[in-house]
């Protein structure tokens, strides 16, 4: 079979990447212009693939509001993974996450419907779906509701699930996951597995606020598997465990041999992290914290992962060994 892949650069495109690979199925990876691919290098020497594998996947530079471009990418393809997307908590992004995450996957579902493809997966986040704070675990039924609290991202994802629905009605075969943050072998200077670059430098800060984990290539599994199933217009949570940051955080110092982090911020000590960080957003300052993930930090949200499993019959890999295989 032949997969189209957007976003196929990122950590989660590169991990999918190999397992199709793997499975004998060709690729075409598509890419922005100059996209660097250090992250697939890295990655490759986890799989340590047999070199003539790789003459099944081939890059495509298209951006992706390049309609005919994409046409082009599409044209014979049988499945499709959008995994494109921008994930930022700044609120000077949101104009940013509304283009790349909304209108973007509009033009992707409409390529895909008109190529013909046999399905489309939605790579989506726990972000979209919403939280009361009441429920005891989080489910794929969740209605969406603007009244409850929401990042600018999740709401992003939220309206890029709602163009995916709507190429649902309009013919298209689809389905969604909504992982939790990913981790596993990559770049630890980038996205989620920055945590592991906080621990190997002993950062001394943690929270206990709880939401859910997985890893990369339980994501990649599960993707290829929702893909090649009679599955269709359903969404998934992909999470294998429900841990605290601070859990987490220790594992990973656990692994690496590192100090723990020490400092819980709560209190005066939150308040004041608050208060710097939307100080430092008010002046048009990035960097990976914003008033979002600190909010988020201290959030307890436990996702319930019983679908995919019955779906799929499908284990998770625990998130220790996630870890493990990481370092």
């Amino acid at each position: 079979m032949t997969f189209a892949i957007t976003g196929a650069n990122g950590f989660l495109g590169v991990h999918i990447i190999h397992h199709l690979l793997k499975q004998g199925h060709t690729v075409r990876a598509i890419i922005r212009a100059g996209a660097s691919l250090a992250e697939f290098h890295k990655v490759k020497e986890f799989y340590n693939l047999v070199p003539e594998i790789y003459a099944m996947l081939t890059w495509h530079e298209c951006v992706l509001y390049d309609i005919e471009g994409l046409k082009e990418v599409f044209s014979g393809v049988d499945y499709s993974m959008h995994l494109a997307g921008v994930i930022s908590y700044l609120g000077k992004d949101f104009n940013r996450l509304l283009e790349v995450n909304q209108q973007y996957t509009a033009n992707v579902v409409n390529v895909a419907k008109d190529a013909g493809v046999k399905k489309l997966l939605y790579c989506s986040s726990i972000a979209a779906i919403a939280k009361s704070g009441k429920e005891d675990r989080i489910t794929e039924s969740a209605e969406w509701d603007d009244e409850l609290p929401h990042s600018n991202y999740g709401y992003s994802k939220h309206l890029g699930e709602l163009e995916l629905w709507r190429g649902a009605e309009e013919g298209l075969a689809t389905v969604a996951i909504n992982p939790g943050i990913i981790l596993g072998y990559g770049d630890w200077t980038k996205g989620s597995n920055k945590l592991f670059g906080n621990a190997q430098k002993g950062f001394p800060f943690y929270s206990n606020g709880i939401t859910g984990w997985v890893g990369v290539e339980d994501v990649a599994r599960i993707a290829i598997k929702l893909c090649t199933s009679d599955i269709v217009g359903e969404r998934f949570i992909v999470v294998a465990e429900n841990k605290s940051f601070k859990e987490v955080s220790d594992r990973m110092t656990n692994a690496l041999g590192t100090k723990k982090a020490a400092i819980e911020i709560k209190g005066l000590l939150y308040k004041i992290a608050y208060y710097l960080i939307a100080f430092k957003e008010f002046i048009g300052l990035g960097g990976m914290l914003s008033r979002e993930t600190v909010k988020a930090s201290i959030a307890v949200n436990r996702f319930d992962n019983t679908k995919v499993k019955k779906a799929l019959d499908f284990d998770f890999e625990d998130i220790e060994e996630v870890i493990s295989k990481a370092v």
